[in-house]
């Protein structure tokens, strides 16, 4: 009877580690905001856009207003039977300058299109760190969640080994189990040891995942990475993060603030410049130019006048013309597909939003299901299946069982708490300003 009552009182023990608040506290980290803010410093795509935006604020401060002139030199009319340069009156030697101008305001328009350009690189770092900080949370909640798993059943073990080695001294000395509560038990330990390894293998998968976002330098630190309380809030925030929803008028003011749709606004923006630029193109170019030629004086010692000239030139679009609507036409059909790409992007979004949403209401409801009815049914379960054996009314089998029962529902109720998280993130990274009303 004394085996029982011990056997019993480590039954008991087993039951409150399973509860979380038997988890021993451990103090605030910082892990994941050291990840998300090594892996936005040193993200190379990040640094591929800083560089890009520097190339083309320089190629805009390259453009230049007018093209280079153009200078001439030239020996105009010198006879061929001597070479004489003062022999013949027209013999002269010219020097020329002419300068080609714009046509209309193509420069002002390519420094626009530039400028367009280089303003969609903040808005596509913005949408890289987004991605960044959503894919590192989603890990780092699988990484939470595999790692409380593993900490649950680690806190089981060393009493279901304790309970092992008492039904086991019991059974030899005859005292009470029999041969098949021994083996029950036996096959309890090797249950909990299998869900550890798989606890254990999720938790390192996810931290190697880091190593992704990481430079080689830093992975040695992951090897350090252990869960905090303040994980656990942050875990439960982003749990009820979709708590509260809002209208679809606000869902989609929200989503065209999204740097993914401002991008494709600078799209958009950049495409209407490059048709202001292919009007451009059709205006008359214009050239002036002026020479100034130097004659010799002629073989009598004569003075003769130079000649100075100027002029205009101007291209005749005799043959472009027929191009002109055809090339116009492209322009605007580019920038209306644009336009619609940025329809159909919102529109994926918002879709996204909604399954979102309609995924977190089915887990909150699994979730509630869960805390206050499937875990306390349980508990119950296993409260009186251990009040029967402690009265030899019931077998151990019994009392394994419903707590094998209990410890998956346990566990079970974790992973739904993780996957709702993720759901949150994903959110969070449609609607950002979401955090903000909550």
């Amino acid at each position: 009877m004394k085996q029982t009552t011990y056997i019993a009182t480590l039954c008991g023990l087993l039951l409150s580690l399973m509860s979380p608040g038997a988890m021993a506290s451990q103090p605030a980290s910082e892990a994941l905001n050291w990840l998300l803010d090594s892996a936005v410093k040193h993200d190379l795509s990040l640094q591929q856009s800083r560089q890009s935006e520097q190339a083309l604020n320089s190629q805009q401060a390259a453009v230049s207003r007018l093209p280079d002139p153009r200078v001439s030199l030239s020996v105009l009319n010198v006879p061929t039977d001597g070479f004489a340069l003062n022999e013949q009156a027209m013999t002269q030697l010219k020097v020329g300058v002419s300068q080609m101008l714009p046509r209309g305001d193509s420069v002002a328009l390519q420094r626009q299109q530039i400028a367009t350009q280089a303003s969609a690189e903040p808005l596509r770092r913005l949408n890289r760190e987004w991605e960044l900080r959503r894919d590192i949370q989603l890990t780092w909640t699988e990484w939470l969640i595999a790692a409380q798993s593993a900490a649950l059943i680690q806190a089981q073990q060393q009493v279901v080994s304790q309970l092992s080695d008492a039904i086991e001294n019991s059974y030899a000395a005859s005292s009470g189990p029999s041969q098949y509560d021994v083996l029950s038990s036996d096959v309890l330990a090797l249950a909990l040891e299998d869900r550890l390894d798989t606890a254990l293998t999720s938790q390192q998968t996810a931290q190697a995942k880091f190593t992704l976002w990481l430079p080689d330098a830093l992975h040695q630190q992951l090897s350090y990475l252990s869960p905090a309380d303040s994980d656990t809030q942050w875990l439960t925030a982003k749990q009820w993060y979709a708590q509260r929803a809002i209208s679809d008028a606000d869902r989609i003011a929200l989503l065209q603030q999204h740097p993914s749709v401002r991008l494709k606004n600078t799209q958009i923006e950049t495409q209407r410049i490059k048709q202001q630029q292919v009007t451009e193109s059709f205006e008359p170019q214009w050239e002036v130019n002026a020479g100034y030629a130097y004659r010799q004086d002629d073989t009598a010692n004569r003075s003769r006048a130079d000649f100075v000239s100027v002029g205009v030139s101007v291209d005749v679009p005799l043959f472009s013309r027929a191009h002109h609507r055809p090339a116009i036409s492209a322009t605007v059909q580019q920038a209306e597909s644009i336009e619609t790409e940025k329809r159909w992007l919102i529109q994926q979004q918002l879709s996204e939003v909604e399954q979102l949403y309609a995924q977190w209401q089915g887990l909150n409801r699994r979730y509630t299901r869960y805390r206050d009815a499937l875990l306390p049914l349980q508990q119950q379960q296993y409260d009186a299946a251990l009040n029967a054996y402690t009265s030899a009314d019931g077998d151990f089998l019994a009392v394994l069982q419903s707590h094998i029962a209990l410890l998956d529902a346990q566990l079970k109720q974790l992973s739904i708490q993780g996957e709702m998280a993720k759901l949150g993130i994903k959110l969070a990274y449609y609607l950002p300003a979401q955090a903000t009303q909550e």
